[in-house]
């Protein structure tokens, strides 16, 4: 296929992306006011709602790119997209049509309707042949006016990825913890999920140290409007809570049935003492966590301790100190 006219083929992929007429894919309104062009040659609008700028390739795979829209259209329609015929058709270096068949290379196999609709990051109905694994996150139903996070705040959005990363449910301190937010502030976006009814909360026993203790857990209610907020939120892993430097874990403390309470204990003082306790104990994840957190000196020192010279507690503690000693 020869090169057309950039206007032609930017026309053809506006209609790839938009079946209708373009929408902004930020907030998802139609109400919009044409831009100066940008850099690459392309049309360029601005939002009246929310007056953000952007292009038919905004937010797709070929974003920011530096080729026009015919070379993208040429590039698509080749039926063999390898990287040296990119590189003649479309007049590029050989580094430039290799990401360029990298961007191609799911679809090669599909008609150019498909492959227009993976350049700009609209989802088929059919799965790529070459991936039958292949599961879409979001119906072709969906369009971009239809995202129920638009009147969410950011807040509130931080505080569904940290539900969504703790499956089992949490406590309202440890969704702030998580989303990096006040207690207070986590406390106003549970209550608003709550009431859009994405999540639900319970009371619980859990294990705190030595005892149960009965807290109030927040988890997502998975509704079918829940799941569809989900499809749209984007994924962006909440901070990860702080490491317990030189504490144990709490939820290793009832390994410790005998002498000074755990909460005591300090890595840097009774190291020797938590790993033959840990390491020899019948807690499998405690064991993992002890090998892995100790100092390498507090495992050489256990491993020549009776019990620890043989075994399996000995090959974990030499796999270990072997794979410290590689990656030094």
């Amino acid at each position: 296929m020869q090169k057309m006219e950039p206007e032609n083929a930017e026309a053809l992929l506006i209609a790839a992306r938009w079946a209708e007429e373009p929408t902004c894919p930020s907030c998802g309104s139609g109400a919009l006011a044409l831009a100066d062009k940008s850099g690459g040659g392309w049309t360029a609008w601005r939002c009246v709602g929310c007056r953000k700028r952007f292009t038919a390739t905004t937010g797709t795979a070929i974003h920011s790119t530096k080729l026009s829209p015919s070379d993208w259209l040429a590039a698509a329609s080749l039926q063999d997209p390898a990287p040296p015929i990119i590189a003649e058709q479309i007049g590029v270096s050989l580094v430039t049509a290799r990401k360029v068949a990298a961007t191609i290379r799911p679809v090669a196999d599909r008609p150019l309707a498909v492959r227009m609709e993976h350049l700009l990051g609209a989802r088929s109905r059919q799965a790529p042949i070459s991936d039958p694994w292949h599961i879409d996150p979001l119906p072709a139903t969906l369009r971009a006016q239809d995202n129920p996070l638009v009147s969410l705040g950011n807040g509130t959005k931080s505080v569904l990825n940290a539900l969504r990363a703790r499956p089992f449910g949490a406590t309202a301190a440890k969704l702030a913890e998580l989303a990096d937010l006040s207690y207070s502030q986590a406390s106003r976006c549970l209550a608003d999920l709550e009431r859009r009814g994405w999540a639900e909360k319970a009371k619980k026993a859990v294990q705190h140290g030595y005892d149960l203790r009965t807290v109030t857990v927040w988890t997502l209610s998975w509704s079918v409007d829940c799941m569809k907020a989900l499809a749209f939120l984007r994924d962006r892993p909440p901070r990860r809570s702080e490491d317990p430097g030189d504490r144990i874990p709490q939820r290793f403390w009832r390994n410790f049935w005998s002498g000074a309470s755990a909460e005591t204990l300090r890595i840097s003082r009774h190291g020797l003492h938590i790993a033959e306790t840990l390491i020899g104990g019948r807690d499998v994840c405690a064991r993992a966590w002890a090998i892995s957190a100790l100092p390498t000196s507090v495992l050489q020192e256990c491993r020549r301790l009776r019990g620890f010279d043989t075994g399996t507690a000995a090959d974990l503690i030499d796999a270990e100190l072997t794979r410290r000693a590689a990656a030094a």
